[in-house]
């Protein structure tokens, strides 16, 4: 009895042994239904916890993309094999397809079955790139003949979308969120630093009378570690707000921690739990866009800092970028604003105005 309450929500696939997460939520027509790709029922647990508390604060699943039953445009691999079989099975021979059957069965339904057909761009490279690897290494040690994967065209690499907030946007953000989480966020918006940076800022690194940070690593899903890139490594200028946002800080973990930002029980504070409780939430508290994430943070200070005539140059330093090309592709959504479409048509008056009136004889 206390397992099945320790466990609900999931099931386990008896052959294959990997959990699954379901549940029916009020307002959508069928229920959450989906692999969690782990045969580990703490990480099954842990992971379940995290889609539970997203439908309890969102109303649904919103903090990766899973396939809901009810969206036709997101079907699962399983779905489409039917499909495909019931178009396959009249063009070859009925013992062939009962092999094809009990080979899918048994190799690729377990594993693929409940895997969404749709996936983002990033998430085919991290699958196609290990892959890719694994075959060269078969083909040069002569485990295999030849490499399949020499046919498999790369993936271009898509341009995630950017949900900057606008200075306005951000007031309104800051008098909305908790408290204790205040400074961080006035830090983040105010810097452009990544998430995992400030995750990893220790006050050794704190310049107060220079009016600086060094950031020199990051902590990501728990590994504190170096930056990719040397850009990475930098010393990054405090403006009053964020100086302002360290000095509140201070009260919460300066003398406490190496650490200057943590969570409310003193331990590491991390993007994916931060953009769930906090970030999200306050989003829908301050009636701001919801498609928002904590890396938003970044986009809204860099594209913030250029609206207001900040050099491209300083920018790209401040947020460790190695050119400018990467700010121009990959975060300058421009925010729009009122005065948008007049400025050339100001310069040419103003020039008109310069010019010497016609003289007629």
């Amino acid at each position: 009895m206390a397992n099945k309450k320790l466990n609900k929500h999931l099931y386990q696939d008896s052959k294959s042994e990997i959990w699954y997460f379901q549940k029916k939520v009020r307002g959508l027509d069928k229920p959450y239904k989906f692999s969690l790709e782990t045969t580990s029922v703490l990480e099954a647990r842990r992971k379940r916890d995290e889609y539970l508390l997203d439908i309890a604060v969102n109303g649904k699943i919103t903090n990766r993309n899973i396939p809901i039953e009810n969206q036709e445009e997101n079907k699962v691999f399983g779905e489409i094999a039917v499909e495909w079989s019931k178009i396959k099975y009249p063009k070859i021979s009925k013992s062939t397809m009962e092999e094809y059957k009990k080979d899918m069965n048994a190799h690729v339904l377990p594993k693929f079955g409940n895997r969404p057909i749709k996936c983002s761009g990033k998430r085919k490279i991290n699958i196609l790139t290990p892959f890719r690897d694994v075959m060269k290494f078969s083909l040069k040690h002569k485990l295999i003949d030849s490499n399949p994967m020499d046919d498999v065209d790369s993936i271009k690499k898509e341009i995630s979308e950017k949900h900057p907030l606008n200075l306005d946007e951000i007031k309104t953000f800051l008098k909305a969120v908790p408290i204790y989480y205040k400074p961080l966020f006035m830090f983040l918006f105010f810097t452009g630093v990544r998430f995992g940076e400030a995750s990893a800022l220790k006050w050794k690194r704190v310049d107060f009378k220079n009016g600086r940070v060094q950031i020199c690593k990051t902590l990501v899903r728990g590994e504190y570690k170096e930056p990719k890139t040397k850009s990475s490594v930098r010393f990054v200028k405090l403006s009053p707000m964020a100086i302002k946002a360290l000095q509140l800080q201070k009260e919460h973990t300066f003398g406490k921690s190496e650490f200057v930002f943590l969570n409310r029980f003193g331990r590491n504070i991390h993007q994916h739990s931060v953009n769930g409780h906090v970030f999200k939430p306050t989003l829908i508290k301050a009636g701001l866009a919801s498609g928002s994430s904590c890396k938003d943070t970044r986009s809204s200070y860099i594209t913030n800092s250029l609206d207001n005539n900040e050099r491209m140059g300083f920018v790209q330093k401040q947020v460790g970028h190695t050119t400018t090309k990467i700010i121009v592709e990959h975060y300058y959504n421009h925010i729009p604003a009122p005065d948008d479409g007049n400025g050339l048509e100001k310069a040419f008056t103003k020039t008109m105005d310069n010019l010497a009136p016609e003289t007629t004889e």
